[in-house]
């Protein structure tokens, strides 16, 4: 046979607190948020297609906001990271209309790019130079890394399997 339950606990727990009814407010949340959802008054669409009129009118007059010369900008930028990558101009100095033009460096700023491209993003700056790695010397070396140390064996004899010895009777 199925369990049934032996009260309604919805009810009770409503008729404990006659003053903090959930059901109707829960009610009363749902008309709420289904008023959210009516169509808005007609003003408010006239007011936005009027705004929509006058926003293209402005951009006509104008000009559109980004325009031509950000984009020049941004492509000035593009360059100078560039040129800081290959090395091409002094650093400190900006790139201009000039090297837009100039062709005589394609070569090595294309190299400059292709080496520095897969190691970090244009945005970055260059990277820095790397220390040198010196072989380890001695069979057996303690490496630290931050507070913790651990032996570095360098020596192949060492992981050579050996045989056991064993006792005699």
């Amino acid at each position: 046979m199925a369990w049934v339950p032996n009260s309604q606990f919805e009810d009770d727990l409503v008729d404990m607190e006659p003053d903090f009814n959930f059901v109707h407010g829960q009610m009363a949340y749902d008309i709420k948020k289904q008023g959210e959802l009516w169509p808005r008054p007609k003003s408010t669409y006239e007011y936005l297609k009027s705004r929509e009129k006058r926003n293209s009118e402005l951009e006509n007059l104008h000009g559109s906001r980004g325009g031509s010369g950000r984009d020049i900008r941004e492509s000035l930028q593009l360059m100078e990271n560039i040129q800081k990558i290959a090395g091409t101009r002094p650093l400190g100095e900006h790139a201009t209309m000039k090297d837009w033009e100039d062709d005589s460096t394609n070569e090595l700023e294309a190299l400059a790019m292709m080496r520095h491209f897969g190691m970090m993003s244009m945005a970055i700056d260059s990277l820095h130079v790397q220390p040198e790695v010196k072989p380890p010397e001695g069979p057996i070396q303690i490496i630290t890394n931050g507070r913790k140390q651990f032996p570095l064996i360098t020596d192949p004899e060492f992981f050579k399997p050996r045989k056991i010895p064993r006792k005699k009777k």
